[in-house]
Protein backbone atom coordinates (compact mmCIF):
# COMPACT_ATOMS: atom_id res chain seq x y z
CA UNK A 1 0.00 0.00 0.00
CA UNK A 2 1.24 2.86 -1.31
CA UNK A 3 0.54 5.35 2.05
CA UNK A 4 1.84 2.58 4.52
CA UNK A 5 3.98 3.89 7.32
CA UNK A 6 5.91 0.68 6.60
CA UNK A 7 9.35 0.51 5.37
CA UNK A 8 11.38 -2.38 4.70
CA UNK A 9 14.85 -2.35 5.80
CA UNK A 10 18.24 -4.30 5.72
CA UNK A 11 19.74 -3.38 8.83
CA UNK A 12 18.16 -2.09 12.17
CA UNK A 13 18.52 1.40 12.58
CA UNK A 14 21.58 2.22 15.00
CA UNK A 15 18.65 4.19 17.71
CA UNK A 16 17.00 0.77 17.45
CA UNK A 17 16.58 -0.81 20.90
CA UNK A 18 19.38 -3.38 21.20
CA UNK A 19 16.90 -6.12 22.74
CA UNK A 20 15.73 -5.76 18.84
CA UNK A 21 19.33 -6.58 17.71
CA UNK A 22 19.87 -8.90 20.22
CA UNK A 23 16.63 -11.11 19.53
CA UNK A 24 17.57 -10.92 15.73
CA UNK A 25 21.00 -12.02 16.52
CA UNK A 26 20.01 -14.81 18.59
CA UNK A 27 17.04 -15.94 15.44
CA UNK A 28 19.70 -16.30 13.30
CA UNK A 29 21.59 -18.47 15.55
CA UNK A 30 19.17 -20.75 16.40
CA UNK A 31 18.57 -21.39 12.15
CA UNK A 32 19.70 -24.96 10.48
CA UNK A 33 21.28 -24.88 7.35
CA UNK A 34 19.93 -22.28 6.29
CA UNK A 35 16.22 -22.98 7.44
CA UNK A 36 14.14 -21.07 10.21
CA UNK A 37 13.61 -22.69 14.06
CA UNK A 38 11.15 -24.80 14.96
CA UNK A 39 9.74 -23.79 18.58
CA UNK A 40 12.07 -26.58 19.77
CA UNK A 41 14.85 -25.28 18.77
CA UNK A 42 14.27 -21.47 19.81
CA UNK A 43 11.79 -22.00 22.91
CA UNK A 44 9.60 -20.12 25.19
CA UNK A 45 12.84 -20.34 27.60
CA UNK A 46 15.31 -18.84 24.83
CA UNK A 47 13.06 -15.88 24.08
CA UNK A 48 12.90 -14.87 28.07
CA UNK A 49 14.42 -11.57 27.69
CA UNK A 50 12.13 -10.85 24.30
CA UNK A 51 8.66 -11.88 25.61
CA UNK A 52 6.76 -8.98 26.09
CA UNK A 53 7.99 -7.92 22.50
CA UNK A 54 6.59 -10.69 20.88
CA UNK A 55 3.35 -11.41 19.15
CA UNK A 56 2.92 -14.75 18.05
CA UNK A 57 1.30 -14.92 14.69
CA UNK A 58 -0.17 -18.12 12.99
CA UNK A 59 -0.93 -19.15 9.18
CA UNK A 60 -4.80 -19.85 8.47
CA UNK A 61 -6.28 -20.23 5.39
CA UNK A 62 -3.11 -21.77 3.28
CA UNK A 63 -1.30 -18.58 4.40
CA UNK A 64 -3.98 -16.01 2.69
CA UNK A 65 -4.01 -14.76 6.36
CA UNK A 66 -2.18 -14.54 9.54
CA UNK A 67 -3.99 -15.14 13.53
CA UNK A 68 -2.71 -13.49 16.02
CA UNK A 69 -2.21 -16.22 18.30
CA UNK A 70 -0.47 -14.41 21.29
CA UNK A 71 -0.37 -10.87 21.92
CA UNK A 72 3.41 -9.87 24.09
CA UNK A 73 2.49 -8.04 27.12
CA UNK A 74 4.82 -5.11 26.23
CA UNK A 75 3.30 -4.77 22.56
CA UNK A 76 -0.31 -4.13 23.84
CA UNK A 77 1.15 -1.77 26.50
CA UNK A 78 3.17 0.27 23.80
CA UNK A 79 -0.32 0.19 20.72
CA UNK A 80 -2.64 0.49 23.78
CA UNK A 81 -4.53 -2.30 22.45
CA UNK A 82 -4.66 -6.62 22.37
CA UNK A 83 -5.15 -7.88 18.95
CA UNK A 84 -5.15 -11.75 20.51
CA UNK A 85 -7.16 -13.70 18.27
CA UNK A 86 -7.71 -10.81 15.65
CA UNK A 87 -6.09 -11.16 12.14
CA UNK A 88 -3.56 -9.60 10.47
CA UNK A 89 -5.68 -8.68 7.44
CA UNK A 90 -8.12 -6.75 10.27
CA UNK A 91 -4.74 -4.78 10.94
CA UNK A 92 -4.04 -3.84 6.92
CA UNK A 93 -8.12 -2.95 7.15
CA UNK A 94 -7.71 -0.29 10.17
CA UNK A 95 -4.72 0.95 9.29
CA UNK A 96 -3.97 0.84 5.58
CA UNK A 97 -0.87 -0.84 6.10
CA UNK A 98 0.19 -4.21 3.77
CA UNK A 99 0.91 -6.37 6.66
CA UNK A 100 -0.50 -9.92 5.05
CA UNK A 101 1.88 -9.17 2.65
CA UNK A 102 5.19 -8.49 4.73
CA UNK A 103 3.71 -11.77 6.50
CA UNK A 104 3.21 -13.70 3.50
CA UNK A 105 7.11 -12.73 1.45
CA UNK A 106 8.29 -13.54 4.65
CA UNK A 107 7.49 -16.85 4.83
CA UNK A 108 7.92 -17.63 1.14
CA UNK A 109 11.05 -16.44 1.53
CA UNK A 110 11.81 -18.53 5.20
CA UNK A 111 13.87 -15.03 5.58
CA UNK A 112 13.95 -12.53 8.70
CA UNK A 113 12.35 -9.26 7.29
CA UNK A 114 12.82 -5.41 9.47
CA UNK A 115 10.50 -2.42 9.17
CA UNK A 116 10.90 0.92 10.53
CA UNK A 117 6.96 2.23 11.12
CA UNK A 118 4.86 3.89 13.23
CA UNK A 119 2.87 3.14 16.08
CA UNK A 120 -0.65 3.33 14.07
CA UNK A 121 -2.70 3.80 17.45
CA UNK A 122 0.18 6.66 18.56
CA UNK A 123 1.06 9.03 15.51
CA UNK A 124 4.14 10.35 16.64
CA UNK A 125 5.67 7.19 17.81
CA UNK A 126 8.14 5.41 15.89
CA UNK A 127 9.18 1.86 16.34
CA UNK A 128 10.72 -1.15 14.58
CA UNK A 129 9.31 -4.11 14.12
CA UNK A 130 10.81 -7.72 12.73
CA UNK A 131 9.27 -10.45 11.50
CA UNK A 132 10.80 -13.84 12.07
CA UNK A 133 9.28 -16.98 10.68
CA UNK A 134 9.11 -19.78 12.92
CA UNK A 135 8.02 -23.83 12.23
CA UNK A 136 6.05 -25.24 14.79
CA UNK A 137 7.14 -28.59 13.90
CA UNK A 138 11.12 -29.54 13.19
CA UNK A 139 10.48 -30.84 9.89
CA UNK A 140 7.00 -28.80 8.95
CA UNK A 141 7.21 -25.58 6.97
CA UNK A 142 6.80 -21.98 8.58
CA UNK A 143 3.52 -22.11 9.80
CA UNK A 144 4.39 -19.06 12.37
CA UNK A 145 5.40 -15.56 12.20
CA UNK A 146 7.02 -14.16 15.60
CA UNK A 147 6.42 -10.10 15.48
CA UNK A 148 8.47 -7.94 17.49
CA UNK A 149 8.20 -4.32 17.68
CA UNK A 150 10.21 -1.80 20.06
CA UNK A 151 10.04 1.63 19.94
CA UNK A 152 12.37 3.58 18.04
CA UNK A 153 13.41 6.95 19.63
CA UNK A 154 15.11 7.72 16.62
CA UNK A 155 18.36 10.13 15.94
CA UNK A 156 20.09 11.93 18.89
CA UNK A 157 19.17 15.37 18.24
Amino acid sequence: MTDSPDREVTTLPPSADPRAGSLLEKWRACCVDGAPPDRETLDVFDLQPWLGHICVYETVDDGADFRIRLEGTRVGQITGEDWTGRHASDVDARFATDLVGCMQKTVRTGRASLHTTRIYQRKFRDAVRLLLPMRSQRDGPVDQIFLALYLDPGPPP
